[in-house]
């Protein structure tokens, strides 16, 4: 076929993956189970009609399974009776591949279990690591089928068609197009929604790097061993007489980043379901109200000094949720949005819990103390939420890409962090801060993690959030707190407790195995409102051609 001739045909071409799923937004493989759209899901494709609105479409083949069919029941209005209505096509063949024995797992539990190569080649191609399933020859075979039955003879007939399928499928399609071997296939990083045009996609793949996509999935996988290598780094160069006092103000920007990027891809749409719910009120209550103001009323009662070691700690134990932890409990397979809700809870608690602490272990300075802590963990916590809801609101499909791509960029924000914070701790003050920080850091983090493994609910699918949101304070607020009130002691002995914290995180690691819910959890169809019959099939009324197979004849619906 002549260059400019395939150009022309393959500018007729449009594809779609569907909008974000249930399983998308726990991080879990969906495969060939039929997970319906989240609230953002359906957003993301009315933004697609909306884009698209008066590019004429001949024909509409889709996936029978309901995230793909309700995307383009959205874009198309398959539902309305217009006349200039494109023909719908059903098309088994464009369900997504069977995976297995991967299908409901975390794709960051499989990542760190097998590694990132290995995952990559398992959804890509083959590998021992899959049980079950198709294989990637069954996949590509019934893909390679519509490609050359159905789609290149629609568009050599001069039709204008669209896909609406799903990642791996549309993935599948561009080899094709590209005519790729299979040893050269990799992650495309295709977003939810986001159309992609047939004579575009030459550009499109010039823009992704398969070593630099498994750098970045390594970088988020792996945080603990960035942040360690990053309090490494900080340490050995303040060690060589590198000395930065970075300002607060800079602090708290990589941390107000670090939080946007997070959030980008967490499913705040439904915050107020995990939010509202019982079990996390009554912990966020015990943790982040009753036991820190208890702890700090006894401090009080003693009479210990505002730089003694029980008033440090007790502004540690009133230090709400990390936005840390939302990146711990997608790297170790927890459900997210969770821990999401601690965190804001555990930041608007703070307004009363930290606020109390502070004004019961210190002694001066007060009332600067509070309004900081304040700005800084409640203030910081809900302006981030409410942005990034308006900007998922606003732009669904580009904010939502944007956190899933740049998952890595928070963790090095936080990293940057880190460095920076190290080269203001004063190494000759060793023996007086770091006994102190050790002491306390392992205290502390020891006693929050039997504390959450107490209060963690028991055979429900969040036990792993709770257990998360509970044993990562956020250190980096009290870092920013003292430097702004200048409380050196305290903020001296936050840098120090940094390092045992994120030591400990490896433990987390290990302890996650026996948190985290089996795949074959018999409560995850109702979790992620999995559907026993695809979209397509409860549409009978539908003007849609369905192909069964890809040997049956096509039969009409009316």
């Amino acid at each position: 076929m002549a260059e400019h001739t395939e150009q022309e045909l393959l500018s007729r071409l449009f594809m779609v993956r569907h909008g974000e799923s249930t399983c998308n937004s726990v991080h879990r493989i969906a495969g060939q189970r039929d997970a319906p759209l989240t609230f953002l899901g359906r957003i993301q494709a009315e933004k697609v009609a909306k884009g698209h609105r008066g590019q004429h479409f001949d024909r509409v083949y889709v996936s029978p399974l309901t995230r793909a069919y309700e995307t383009a029941e959205t874009i198309f209005r398959l539902d309305a009776a217009d006349a200039d209505a494109p023909e719908v096509v059903v098309d088994e063949r464009l369900m997504e591949r069977d995976f297995g024995s991967y299908t409901l797992e975390s794709k960051s539990v499989l990542q760190r279990r097998h590694g990132i190569a290995e995952y990559e080649r398992a959804m890509n191609a083959d590998s021992p690591t899959m049980h079950g399933g198709e294989t990637f020859q069954q996949f590509k075979d019934r893909v390679h089928a519509f490609y050359e039955e159905e789609l290149l003879p629609a568009l050599r007939r001069g039709e204008v068609v669209c896909v609406v399928s799903h990642k791996y499928v549309v993935e599948l399609i561009c080899r094709f197009i590209l005519a790729r071997p299979a040893d050269e296939s990799y992650d495309l990083r295709l977003p939810n929604s986001q159309m992609l045009q047939g004579d575009r996609i030459h550009s499109y793949v010039k823009n992704e790097n398969e070593t630099m996509n498994m750098v970045y999935d390594w970088i988020v996988v792996n945080h603990p061993v960035v942040f360690c290598a990053g309090l490494a780094a900080g340490l050995l160069a303040n060690l060589a007489g590198l000395r930065l006092s970075a300002s607060p103000y800079v602090l708290l920007m990589l941390l107000v980043l670090a939080s946007v990027i997070t959030m980008c891809r967490i499913e705040l749409e439904n915050a107020r379901t995990f939010v509202t719910d019982r079990g996390t009120l009554r912990s966020v209550a015990l943790r982040y109200l009753a036991l820190p103001i208890a702890f700090a009323a006894v401090v009080r009662w003693s009479d210990a000094g505002s730089t003694s070691t029980a008033a440090i700690a007790a502004v540690f134990l009133a230090t709400p949720s990390s936005v840390v932890a939302m990146t711990v409990s997608r790297c170790l397979g927890g459900m997210i949005m969770p821990t999401f809700a601690q965190v804001l809870l555990s930041s608007l608690a703070a307004t009363v819990s930290f606020s109390t602490v502070l004004a019961l272990t210190l002694h001066e300075d007060v009332a600067p103390a509070i309004a900081i802590s304040a700005a800084t963990s409640t203030g910081v916590v809900t302006a981030v939420y409410l942005l990034v809801k308006r900007l998922r609101e606003r732009s669904p499909i580009r904010t939502a890409k944007y956190g899933e791509r740049n998952g890595y960029v928070a963790v090095l924000l936080l990293t940057a962090f880190i460095v920076l914070v190290c080269l203001k701790l004063d190494l000759d003050g060793f023996t007086t801060y770091a006994p102190t920080a050790i002491g306390i850091a392992i205290g502390i983090a020891v006693g929050l993690r039997l504390v959450a493994a107490l209060l963690k609910r028991r055979r429900h699918v969040q036990t792993l959030d709770d257990y998360t949101a509970m044993t990562y304070p956020n250190v980096f607020v009290v870092v920013i707190i003292a430097a702004l009130t200048g409380n050196q002691p305290l903020e001296q002995v936050a840098i120090w407790t940094l390092l045992p914290m994120f030591v400990l995180s490896f433990f987390d690691s290990f302890y996650a195995r026996h948190l985290v819910v089996a795949p074959d959890d018999a409560r995850w169809p109702t979790v992620l409102g999995l559907k026993d019959r695809p979209a397509a099939e409860q549409h009978a009324a539908a003007p849609v051609r369905v192909l069964d197979d890809p040997d049956a004849q096509l039969s009409a619906r009316s």
